[in-house]
């Protein structure tokens, strides 16, 4: 598994089943410790790449795990990125949350390949289903939290 972090000057780990934890010896990370809220990352196995969402760069960087080389993506889409989750065929799935939307992206070149639009405030927090047929998307707004439900269609994988 991999995991975000906080306070540490290693924004991601690796964690066995058994609970043994590792670093991605291979990779040079920005000069950050993130506090709370501020990093979410997600793996993409087949991809072997690392996906680092930064909220207050406003950047997603992406990770080659076995090359220790990375692509920065930024993008007027990507405002204050949140969670991130690995989508269909690979690709990566971020909440830009003052966009109020979910940027979709190319694993293999950081390219947006769409933007999609959620209705509700402050997107937080997403992820898809072990089937790849829908997507959950929940927001951090006090008073107003939502979690919404969406079917994936075949022309987005």
């Amino acid at each position: 598994m991999v995991v975000s972090t906080f306070d540490d000057p290693r924004p991601a780990r690796m964690l066995s089943v058994d609970g043994v934890e590792n670093d991605f010896d291979n990779l040079t990370f920005p000069v950050t410790t993130y506090t709370i809220d501020e990093s979410m990352c997600t793996y993409v196995q087949s991809k072997n790449t690392l996906v680092l969402a930064d909220r207050n760069a406003h950047t997603v960087y992406m990770f080659d795990t076995v090359k220790g080389a990375y692509t920065a993506v930024t993008n007027e889409n990507i405002q204050e990125p949140r969670c991130c989750c690995v989508g269909p065929g690979d690709t990566v799935l971020v909440c830009s949350m003052n966009k109020k939307s979910i940027v979709h992206l190319s694993v293999d070149d950081g390219d947006i390949v769409g933007t999609y639009p959620v209705d509700m405030t402050l997107p937080y927090s997403i992820c898809v289903s072990n089937e790849g047929t829908r997507l959950a998307v929940s927001n951090c707004a006090g008073g107003l939290k939502q979690l919404q439900l969406y079917k994936i269609s075949p022309t987005m994988s």
